[in-house]
This record gives C-alpha cells, sequence and structure tokens, in this order.
C-alpha cells in the first residue's frame, strides 16, 4: 500500500537506545522519504528505536525471512530524546514535525482500522490498548557517555591501542604560545601526561597498532611534526616545513603521511611521504593526496579532490568519483569534493564526500568501493566534513562512525552511525547544539568507540568550551 499521507510530513523520531515488539501488528517497511509501507504478511514487528533521526522494525516472520527496515527521517532539524511508543487514532495525529512531539508517524490500514505508532511516550499507550502492554519488552542498549571533561580545552585526535589502553590530544585555551596536551587512558581513567608538544601546535591525527607503537601527527602554521611511542618515551620522527594533512600507520614500519593542498606551498606542495621502519621517501605519484587508510603494503587508499587514489606496492593510481559527489554550481558557491577514506577490506572500501556548500556545507555522501566499481550509498545534509580529514571508523561490525562538523560555527554538528544501507545521526550528551565530535577510534577487536571532541554554551562554541572524551559500548 502506497502511504501517501506520510510521504508528504518529514517525519522524524528521537527515541534513544529502545526495543520495543508490538504483537498483532503487519510488519513495516518504509524508505528514507517514509513514502511507502509494505506488508509482509507478518504477525509480529518488532519496532527498534536507537537514536535520533530513525525507526528500525525488525520483523520476524513465520516463514522465517529476516530483515531490518528502517525510515530515516529531516536531517537539519534536532529531536527531543523521547520515552518510548504509544499507540493512537490516525485522525487525531500530533504535529509531527514540532519539536515538542518530535515523533515519527507510521499509517497503517490493519482490518480497515487506519493506525498511528508516535514516539510519544509508552504509558499512555498502554493504557488505552492493554494488548499492547502485554506484548511489550524493553531493553537497554548501548550509549554514548562523556568519560572526560577539561575546561577550556579541546581534544582533537584520540587513538586505541587495546581494551583498556589508548591516547587523546587536545589543546587549551589560546594564551602564551599553548602546546598540545596528551592524556593516556587506563581502563575508564584518562590520566594527563607528558608529551614533547612545540608552541602552537596540534595533533591532527593519532593512530597506533600496539601500546608501543603509536603516532600523533601535528600542525602549526607552516611547520608539522611526527611523533612516536615506543612504549616508554616520545620522540620526534620526522619534521616537515609544510602543513600535514592526513595519514595512515599500517604498521610500524609502513606509515604514509599526506598534506594540506589548500594551504599555500611550494609549487611542489607537501606531497606523500613513505616511512618504511628506516627511511622517509617522497612518492612523487602521491602528489596532492590528502588523507588515506591502508591494510598491508600492497593496498591502500587515500584521496585527493574529486578522485580516490589506489597504492599497488609500487605506485599511486587514480579514479575520478566526480559523478557520484554532489553538483558543481555555476554560481561557485560550492566545492565538491571528497574528504575521507576507510579501508574495510580489500574489497570494501568507503570514502565521504561533501558539496561544501557556502555557510551551510553539504550536501554529504557515502561512497563504496565493491571491489569492482564506487556508488553512492548514502547521504544527507549535515554540514562540513571535520577538518582537515572527515574521520571514519568501523562500528565494530559491519557499519560506520562518522562525526560531522555541521555548518560554518559549528553549532548543530552530528555523529553519524551507517548500519543497514542507512546513516542516522547518534545522540550525544549535550546534543548538536552544545558537543562537536572532532576525533573517533574503534577500540580494537571490540564494538566500543571512543570520541574526543568540545562542549561548549547551546548554539555558541566559544562560551563556557570544555574538552570532552566520549565511550560507547564500555
Amino acid at each position: 500500500m502506497n502511504g501517501a499521507g506520510l510521504g508528504a510530513r518529514r517525519l522524524r523520531t528521537g527515541t534513544a537506545g529502545m526495543a520495543v515488539t508490538v504483537m498483532g501488528f503487519p510488519s513495516w517497511r518504509y524508505d528514507r522519504a517514509a513514502a511507502r509501507d509494505l506488508p509482509e504478511g507478518g504477525t509480529t514487528a518488532a519496532a527498534d528505536t536507537s537514536g535520533r533521526g530513525f525507526t528500525r522494525f525488525c520483523p520476524h516472520l513465520p516463514s522465517g525471512r529476516a530483515g531490518c527496515y528502517e525510515a530515516v527521517t529531516s536531517w537539519k532539524r534536532r529531536d527531543r530524546p523521547l520515552a518510548g511508543l504509544t499507540i493512537g487514532d490516525v485522525e487525531n495525529t500530533p504535529h509531527i514535525t514540532d519539536l515538542a512531539v518530535g515523533g515519527v508517524a507510521l499509517k497503517k490500514l490493519l482490518r480497515g482500522t487506519a493506525v498511528l505508532l508516535a514516539a510519544a511516550g509508552l504509558a499512555a499507550g498502554t493504557a488505552a490498548y492493554p494488548a499492547l502492554a502485554a506484548g511489550t519488552r524493553t531493553s537497554a542498549a548501548p550509549a554514548w557517555k562523556v568519560v572526560k571533561t577539561v575546561p577550556g580545552g579541546d581534544f582533537t585526535a584520540v587513538v586505541a591501542t587495546g581494551r583498556s589502553g589508548g591516547w587523546a590530544f587536545g589543546t587549551v585555551t589560546p594564551g602564551n604560545n599553548p602546546k598540545p596536551t596528551a592524556w593516556r587512558r587506563s581502563g575508564s581513567s584518562w590520566t594527563k601526561v607528558a608529551f614533547p608538544g612545540a608552541g602552537n601546535e596540534t595533533v591532527i591525527a593519532a593512530e597506533a597498532t600496539s601500546a608501543s607503537d603509536v603516532w600523533a601527527f601535528t600542525t602549526g602554521g607552516s611547520r608539522s611534526r611526527v611523533l612516536h611511542w615506543n612504549g616508554r618515551s616520545w620522540s620526534v620522527a620526522r619534521t616537515f616545513s609544510l602543513p600535514i594533512g592526513g595519514a595512515a600507520v599500517i604498521s610500524a614500519r609502513d606509515v604514509w603521511v599526506f598534506g594540506q593542498p589548500s594551504f599555500p606551498s611550494s609549487s611542489t606542495g607537501f606531497g606523500t611521504w613513505h616511512y618504511d621502519g628506516r627511511t622517509w621517501t617522497h612518492v612523487t605519484s602521491g602528489h596532492g593526496l590528502e588523507g588515506g587508510s591502508g591494510r598491508s603494503a600492497r593496498d591502500a587508499w587515500a584521496f585527493d579532490g574529486t578522485d580516490v587514489a589506489h597504492w599497488n606496492g609500487s605506485a599511486w593510481s587514480r579514479t575520478s568519483v566526480a559523478r557520484l559527489l554532489p553538483a558543481a554550481q555555476k554560481t561557485h558557491l560550492n566545492d565538491p569534493a571528497v574528504t575521507g577514506i576507510y579501508e574495510q577490506s580489500a574489497d570494501s572500501v568507503y570514502a565521504t564526500g561533501n558539496g561544501n556548500q557556502e555557510d551551510d556545507g553539504g550536501p554529504m555522501v557515502l561512497l563504496h568501493w565493491n571491489g569492482r566499481t564506487w556508488s553512492k550509498v548514502a547521504g544527507g545534509l549535515f554540514g562540513f566534513d571535520v577538518q582537515p580529514v572527515q574521520p571514519i571508523v568501523s562500528d565494530g561490525h559491519s557499519g560506520l562512525w562518522i562525526p560531522m562538523a555541521g555548518p560554518v560555527g559549528g553549532t548543530d554538528a552530528h555523529l553519524l552511525h551507517y548500519s543497514g544501507g542507512h546513516l542516522t545521526t547518534a545522540t550525544v550528551p549535550g546534543g548538536p547544539s552544545r558537543t562537536s565530535i572532532d576525533t573517533i577510534a574503534r577500540v580494537p577487536g571490540t564494538a566500543e568507540v571512543l570520541a574526543g571532541g568540545l562542549n561548549h554554551a547551546a548554539n555558541n562554541a566559544g562560551l563556557d568550551d570544555a574538552g570532552v572524551l566520549l565511550e560507547f559500548g564500555a
């Protein structure tokens, strides 16, 4: 049945971390615009709402067919967390685009009666419909939580070195020649430790292959450095005369460093550099590359403008993905480009792109390489990407975590989760008007994730700033 009444609305949801099983209802399927609902003949539907921006239905069908279907809703308007699910007549539908309600309406004809599921409080619904209460189960879901707050600062890079270890790097309130700070993770605690940061320097990226092989990449003005932790002390591995843009650490003897092409530079720019455990080499076929990800000495990926590039062990080769990016405008008020890349496996690589619309940023697109071709798999209006290189990490399953900076000013930032073919907005403490995520890293071998960024006054980055470290699934 075509749900035209729903497709005409901008549907939204805000319930966090909840699973509800509704007995006696047909299963549901919704596309991103919530324009269709398709009965599949089942008698049980589980509504699993976890985070802002989507509602997921996982039918349990007698035929044994399985799958989860999601309704993805308005990207630009913020949602309030809601308590649960209720059921009521569709004729009494609340104004679902109002922030005070913030629910998602799901219309279906059941035995000739139109019904509405709206995220607006479980108790009221179960009082009116006892059968719903009898078939309802709730369960806790992993959630993001703040584990460290540093007033006046910001966390710019984080990396996990094991289930209980990790490093975070931050900045402090601008002053006389400020230096970056380092924090070491031990279980659930973070402790500030000595770090050889230079004045007016920021750690823009950090990666590790083990607790005794940690790399921090800095930039400050026209200079940048690569620092290495060997398990006992930090040392300077390399200094460059131009800013570093991104890096990829594949092993202790396989490290890539990329530049920032937008920075005024020499005729050759920063280029691409490789470290083999002994020597740093300028790789000429990597000119202009901005960031990368890799899995072996013969398999790495990077990007530059509207191109993606692959390393086969001897040279970088480029492929244009311009046709998959938002279109360039004749007014020149946008600048479509690839902004980040993540190699999940030899035949699964993800890249982010952004239209970079003036002031607002976006649209953002998520691209995928299946071992043969690149395609666009998701997208939305989430503002600008995180600079200088868009972070993309695994969620420990088959999905991804992707932080977004939002429009100019960073007061509507988002933490995106990609799963099942859809992008959804995660709920983080403080919400998008108060919390900006700048860096993210998965704990190896788990679905736990670390993140760092900035908390500030509502819609006012720069007031009451505090650096925050967050954990998910711990």
